[in-house]
């Protein structure tokens, strides 16, 4: 039997105390344990901006700097502060809702969490873009509603509130559309070529408003285009439709379990073409993919249309005017929810014309890329709206 070594029970006493020891909590504090404030920072210059201001200084030589801030309280009470790091020598201050003068306290803050005496600049915002944008909003009347159209040249986030009487005589808000792009646009459908009120608010990110900008206007006519009236054409590079268990006709036979079907392999881009039976002026078309496969397989992603009234046997595509650049979306690509996939997917894909476009009796579709990138095409209802001349 093998001896058991002797172990001392004060070594044991005092390991004990050593592990104990080295369980203390981390406690996050100051990088530094000082108390003497940097120094503030100087040569201060201010760039006024639309809503807004850019401070350029000049930062302390404190070996401990850590960052600079800003601070100051918007036109509507609400405190705020910005940061920038020591190695930066720009603060942007904003969120401003009118042109008055603000005034702002820039602070430097070293690593011992000591604050330095403020510096107090006074800016002078220009006019914000929430106003900016609703001086350039146009409201035109739209088949069934109306066409909201606005500048946005700083590319300002803004919300914009759509606003429409109802039949009620209440005005109130319908609809709220997020832009931040240059040129934008929305089009609020739904109406009866009657006369009533439209309006429109403009709202940026610190709940700065414009006024409501309204007008009093007619939607145009718009009715669905009569399917019982569409014709069967092959134009000179169209693709065969009815391939497998599909079938050109299943495109407009109002069955969304239903579609036309491209061969593999056809080569791309893919095309097939439509006689709507009727001369029309259109204002917009939906486009329902394949309900048994969910934004993928052939469903179209990328594509053109493509119109015109006259002769439609040219080899090419003159005399033809391109309507429509459509990209398909996808609810959850841009933020959206697994529920609005679905109800998307459900109801199809909606693609505006312009006013301006002249009209036409024959379509055609030019389909660049699928959801599946796949070799084929499919569609599985087309619906037209517009006005018949």
């Amino acid at each position: 039997m093998k001896n058991l070594k002797y172990i001392n029970p004060l070594f044991g006493v005092c390991l004990l105390v050593f592990l104990l020891g080295g369980c203390k909590e981390d406690v996050k504090g100051p990088l530094f344990d000082d108390s003497m404030p940097p120094g503030p920072v100087s040569n201060v210059i201010i760039e006024n901006g639309p809503g807004s201001a850019v401070l350029r200084f000049t930062p302390p030589s404190d070996n401990d700097l850590l960052y600079v801030k800003a601070e100051y309280s918007l036109s509507n009470g609400l405190f705020q502060e910005v940061r920038t790091s020591k190695f930066a020598d720009t603060l942007l201050v904003e969120g401003f809702g009118d042109t008055e003068e603000h005034e702002v306290k820039i602070y430097a803050v070293d690593g011992g969490e000591n604050i330095s005496e403020p510096v107090t600049v006074k800016i002078n915002p220009t006019t914000p873009d929430v106003f900016l944008v609703e001086e350039s909003i146009e409201m035109i009347p739209e088949f069934g509603g109306v066409l909201f159209r606005w500048k946005n040249s700083n590319n300002a986030p803004l919300s914009f509130i759509v606003y429409a009487e109802d039949e009620d005589g209440e005005f109130s808000p319908v609809e709220t559309v997020y832009s931040g792009v240059t040129t934008g646009s929305y089009t609020l459908r739904g109406f009866d070529p009657e006369e009533r009120e439209f309006g429109i608010v403009v709202r940026d990110r610190w709940d700065n408003f414009s006024e409501v900008k309204k007008a009093t206007l007619t939607p145009l006519f718009e009715q669905e285009l009569d399917k019982d009236k569409f014709n069967k054409i092959i134009l000179e590079g169209d693709s065969d439709m009815d391939a497998w268990e599909g079938l050109y006709e299943y495109a407009y036979d109002n069955n969304p379990n239903t579609f036309n079907h491209t061969w593999a392999g056809s080569g791309w881009p893919q095309q097939w073409s439509l006689d709507l039976g009727v001369t029309a002026r259109l204002s917009r078309v939906n486009v329902l993919q394949r309900q048994t496969f969910f934004y993928r397989h052939g469903n179209p992603r990328l594509m053109e249309i493509w119109g015109t009234n006259e002769d439609p046997e040219s080899p090419d595509f003159s005399g033809w005017t391109k309507l429509c650049d459509c990209v398909a979306t996808r609810p959850t690509l841009d933020g959206g929810t697994a529920d609005e996939d679905q109800l998307h997917f459900e109801t199809g894909d909606e693609y505006g014309f312009s006013l301006d476009d002249p009209p036409v009796r024959y379509v055609r579709f030019v389909v660049n890329e699928t959801w599946g990138n796949t070799g084929f095409i499919h569609f599985a209802e087309v619906t037209f709206y517009g006005q018949v001349q």
